[in-house]
């Protein structure tokens, strides 16, 4: 990670704060509120990981930051928001659905709800009573920025507040429309910009999404491919997904990025391939960046196949598991033709694999080495 000449480091700063937190303490037995409090944190502090650190526990919200130069895609902090509030959604979800218990406390769950706070700045790093801790004036706007006037102007109370200064960073800031735009003036600091995501229609859309995955158990085209890589699953899901790095692995003379959210990949993006004067459509059908990735070929005859990609966490690294389903088609020609396009896949992809699969573990390779911590 660098850092400027005086010891100053660039990143971003995410804070998840359960909000209704002090009235949930207040009202509700201690000894229940106590481990459904511990439930929740349970579940969101280790759904935060690299190139996420977190800071520390401050009452009723986790602190985490990335350093600019660990973050290697544009959305991914966007994505990382959404994820993690799904995470709790489905944690409290589970609560409410799981107990019988009459206490304020376990009725009062539905109460509880999280905002997510996201900023981009400078900070430095301080020792304090032998812990390293962030500081400086954007570590204190991002908290700053927890008391706001979301609600009172959008309703929301589960929401993302991203700071302009993190979208410019991102290069995300054409994703939103001028209405989405809010100013806060927070004292001493002077007025920050920001928009608001609505994490309750995230959840929603999510939780009613069929999941779209090729199991290992699904009737595959060839047997499942196996790639350890010496990186976290955030930085394999780049490996995978983030053109021109996808390019390089699969042998493409380019990939071309068409039907992307005002520059944001999710279902729907296509993903043009080119090797040679031949054209390899590649449609995003589900995105879970650190989990995994499944995408559709679209073959003649109305034949698609379906490609998974599973990032399973294996101590310091990550384990890359590939299936490709046998290609399907609900039309008579395609069905009948079916065995010849499965010859003529497994003709071009078999042979190689190997050659993929070196490719791919050199860029984990380079790319750790590349995010290998800096030495004190």
């Amino acid at each position: 990670m660098a850092a400027k000449d005086n010891g100053v480091k660039t990143a971003y700063f995410v804070i998840a704060d359960i909000s209704g937190y002090t009235k949930f303490m207040a009202e509700t037995p201690i000894e229940h509120a106590k481990g459904i409090l511990e439930s929740l944190f349970g579940d969101l502090v280790p759904a935060i990981r690299a190139p996420l650190e977190v800071s520390g526990l401050q009452g009723d919200a986790v602190f985490a930051y990335a350093f600019e130069s660990d973050v290697m895609t544009k959305q991914f902090i966007l994505d990382f928001a959404e994820q993690l509030y799904c995470v709790f959604a489905r944690s409290k979800e589970k609560m409410i659905l799981n107990t019988s218990c009459p206490c304020d406390a376990c009725a009062n769950v539905e109460d509880l709800e999280l905002k997510i706070v996201v900023h981009h700045g400078d900070c430095v790093i301080q020792e304090t009573g032998g812990r390293q801790e962030l500081a400086g004036q954007d570590v204190i706007t991002a908290f700053r920025l927890l008391k706001n006037s979301v609600k009172e102007r959008t309703g929301l109370n589960a929401y993302t507040l991203v700071s302009c200064d993190a979208l410019r960073s991102m290069d995300m800031k054409d994703l939103f429309d001028e209405s989405d735009f809010y100013t806060e003036d927070i004292e001493h600091i002077g007025e920050v910009e920001y928009v608001v995501r609505d994490m309750r229609k995230a959840w929603e859309r999510r939780r009613t999404v069929d999941r779209t995955f090729v199991e290992a158990g699904s009737d595959l085209l060839i047997e499942e491919w196996m790639i350890p890589l010496p990186v976290s699953p955030e930085v394999a899901f780049t490996i995978c997904t983030r053109p021109d790095l996808r390019a390089e692995w699969i042998g493409a003379d380019k990939v071309d990025l068409l039907n992307t959210n005002k520059g944001k990949i999710e279902p729907g993006t296509m993903y043009h391939c080119y090797h040679g004067d031949d054209l390899f459509p590649f449609e995003i059908v589900d995105w879970s960046p650190g989990d995994y990735v499944t995408g559709r070929y679209n073959l003649p005859m109305g034949l698609s196949m379906l490609e998974t990609m599973e990032l399973m966490e294996m101590g310091d690294g990550t384990m890359v598991k590939l299936r490709f389903a046998k290609p399907k088609s609900a039309k008579l020609m395609g069905k009948l033709m079916s065995a010849m396009v499965q010859k003529k896949l497994k003709s071009i992809i078999i042979p190689d694999k190997e050659n993929r699969v070196t490719k791919m573990t050199a860029l984990g390779k380079k790319l750790a080495s590349e995010t290998a911590p800096v030495p004190a």
